[in-house]
């Protein structure tokens, strides 16, 4: 947004320091690392840093403007233009809110447990066959990411999307605020960040904070074959629509083929008229993750046709659910950037469903921020495994290694169902004993690195070319 530093300081209720009024910011930064001249620098101070360390750094680099906690000491051998406020990171927030109201246009805010970064892409790609479409870029749905997304608006910009995370209580209420959504999906409450929830309910309130905090004459889009989530619309005052496989819902997938690793096709119900979709993603869970996009865009006026044109465009993001093939005859999915029980049932069903290869084998990492249910966690994900009779069961990492105990009290030897400390021994280990005809299935989470096991394989593997 261009946003003049009079504008700036006005809307985050700054004093300032210098010089610095007329400056227009090419954008906006929170890190001295990676700004670019002209860019306004915000000094967060966060519990493990302190932005105003670097402050300097980023002057240096060429910032056009910072803003900065009251009472820190500036150089003055030059004309720095400060802004001042009490809180850097609220100033963000503030601002990003105030750009958001100038900008005015249809904003769609996507939350949920499991899901919603595939909900956002695809909801983007469906709108951009009427709209100039932005959307949040990468994981920056927090307090930090959000508020730089959404400064990050420009004025050919007709609709937004952007993605809501949250880990705690009043998280979502907090960034619906900032954002200002017209249309709120929640894609489902699962047990995720277990640790800072006494239950799955105090997690489904967290969603439903986003449906709370949306305008009277806002659109609230719900998953119906979620109990939680079906029932945030009951008091809310605006239109709700509804998506499900299972219950009776406003946009109902029904007749569902699944294809293997070319995705599925479905019959989409709406107002007693079928129409014939097919999504390129893996799994029946896609389908749950294309339904609500599908209802955003058609409710944004484009029309089914449309959407199943761009629908078979689809292409999953890195470590979302993406199919590598290799020359050597077998195939992974790269599952690796995320993990949560829920998450971690859909790919074992569907490495069980899934024909056309000789051996399955399931690298599967530490689930993370599950609380006091941790254990039982993985103890049920290993059961599960066991059951799917997956032919090698791999664990990495901390409490992953219930996985392999439940594998092997199931009757799996040691050989098929080892235990790694690391994502690197774990890979080092499965790139010796691939052989053609293998689906492999990578799920784990950024925070046990399960990508290593994936840039080992493509290491040692050449990727075929399609």
């Amino acid at each position: 947004m261009k946003l003049s530093g009079a504008e700036i300081a006005d809307a985050i209720q700054a004093a300032r320091h210098t010089a610095g009024n007329g400056v227009v910011p090419s954008g906006y930064s929170i890190d001295s690392r990676t700004i670019s001249p002209g860019e306004c620098f915000f000094a967060i101070k966060g519990p493990n840093f302190d932005g105003h360390q670097f402050i300097p750094e980023a002057v240096q680099r060429g910032a056009a403007l910072v803003v900065a906690c009251a009472g820190t000491p500036m150089p003055a051998a030059r004309d720095w233009p400060v802004l001042s406020v009490d809180n850097t990171l609220l100033a963000l927030q503030q601002l990003a809110a105030y750009a958001r109201h100038k900008w005015g246009r249809p904003v769609i805010g996507i939350t949920g447990s499991a899901g919603k970064t595939t909900t956002k892409e695809i909801a983007s790609l469906l709108l951009q066959a009427r709209y100039r479409v932005f959307k949040t870029g990468g994981n920056f749905n927090n307090d930090y990411g959000l508020p730089l997304s959404i400064l990050s608006l420009r004025e050919e910009h007709e609709v937004a999307v952007l993605e809501l995370g949250m880990s705690r209580s009043g998280e979502i209420a907090r960034l619906s605020r900032i954002a200002q959504p017209d249309v709120g999906v929640v894609t489902n409450v699962r047990p995720v960040h277990l640790e800072n929830f006494k239950s799955i309910q105090g997690i489904a309130l967290a969603k439903r904070e986003l449906v709370e905090t949306l305008p009277a004459g806002g659109v609230a889009v719900l998953n119906n074959d979620d109990v939680h989530v079906r029932k945030f619309g009951r008091a809310f005052p605006g239109k709700v629509l509804t998506f499900g496989v299972d219950a009776p819902a406003t946009y109902k997938a029904s007749e569902i083929h699944i294809r293997g690793l070319e995705g599925s096709e479905f019959r989409l119900d709406y107002k007693s008229k079928g129409h014939l979709l097919r999504v390129p993603l893996i799994g029946a869970h896609n389908i749950s993750n294309a339904l609500p996009a599908i209802a955003v865009a058609h409710h944004l006026g484009v029309g089914f046709e449309t959407i199943n044109e761009n629908l078979r465009s689809l292409k999953p993001a890195s470590g979302r659910g993406e199919i590598l093939r290799f020359q050597e005859g077998f195939a992974v999915l790269n599952d690796s950037y995320n993990s949560n029980p829920a998450a971690m049932d859909a790919v074992i069903r569907f490495a069980k469903a899934i024909s056309g290869f000789q051996r399955k084998l399931l690298v599967v990492g530490e689930m993370l921020e599950l609380g006091p249910k941790a254990q039982e966690f993985h103890r049920d994900c290993g059961r599960q495994a066991a059951a799917a009779r997956i032919d090698v069961i791999a664990a990495v990492q901390g409490l992953a290694a219930e996985i392999s105990q439940l594998a092997r009290q199931a009757g799996y030897p040691v050989a098929v169902s080892p235990f790694f400390a690391d994502s690197a021994t774990a890979g080092e280990w499965l790139t010796r004993q691939v052989r053609c005809g293998d689906f492999i299935v990578v799920k784990g989470s950024r925070g046990v690195k399960t990508e290593k096991v994936i840039e080992i394989l493509r290491r040692d593997h050449a990727i075929k070319s399609m």
